[in-house]
């Protein structure tokens, strides 16, 4: 998979993720994966940090509310306009740019640190972006990133699609109880 398909891919879900996830379906979201990653944040007030992979841009708001000043990435334009009218709604300072981690439109030292929140999975070239991320950081600056753990890509999974070819479901097979 390229960067092109992730777009494509990406694009293609928009709306109904932000829909679901707004209406409060990520339940995985919500309850587990992002309180847990905040937990471990170290002190971001009035930090400089990059964003990568905002999606809509729930996190990147809250990174924003703990006093940090965000700039916020995605190849997906139209998590990026769900993004920017929450934030037109209630602004945050949040700078959310169209760009590739592997190619950032920033300056050599530009961030105090980079979060990756349950992005880098799904980046096509995972080296090449840590080391633009690694460029992109102020000497002593941080990274810090989570991602889905590869237990749950497993064969007792299935993706259903509908007469498009897009997956709608996945099913979990084999599996009692």
């Amino acid at each position: 998979m390229d960067h092109a398909d992730v777009r494509r891919y990406w694009n293609a879900n928009a709306d109904l993720w932000t829909e679901l996830s707004r209406s409060g379906y990520d339940t995985f979201r919500d309850t587990l994966n992002t309180p847990a990653f905040f937990e471990m944040l170290p002190d971001v007030d009035n930090l400089s940090g990059l964003d990568v992979g905002c999606g809509e841009g729930h996190n990147t708001c809250l990174l924003a509310e703990q006093g940090a000043r965000v700039t916020a990435i995605d190849l997906s334009d139209i998590f990026l306009s769900h993004a920017q009218c929450s934030e037109a709604q209630e602004p945050l300072g949040i700078r959310y740019l169209l760009a590739n981690v592997v190619e950032l439109p920033f300056a050599e030292a530009s961030f105090d640190f980079a979060t990756g929140i349950m992005s880098f999975m799904d980046i096509a070239d995972a080296g090449w972006a840590l080391g633009e991320i690694h460029r992109a950081l102020k000497p002593g600056g941080f990274l810090q990133f989570s991602i889905t753990h590869p237990c749950f890509k497993t064969s007792r999974r299935r993706r259903l699609h509908d007469e498009h070819g897009a997956t709608y479901a996945v099913k979990r097979i084999g599996v009692r109880g």
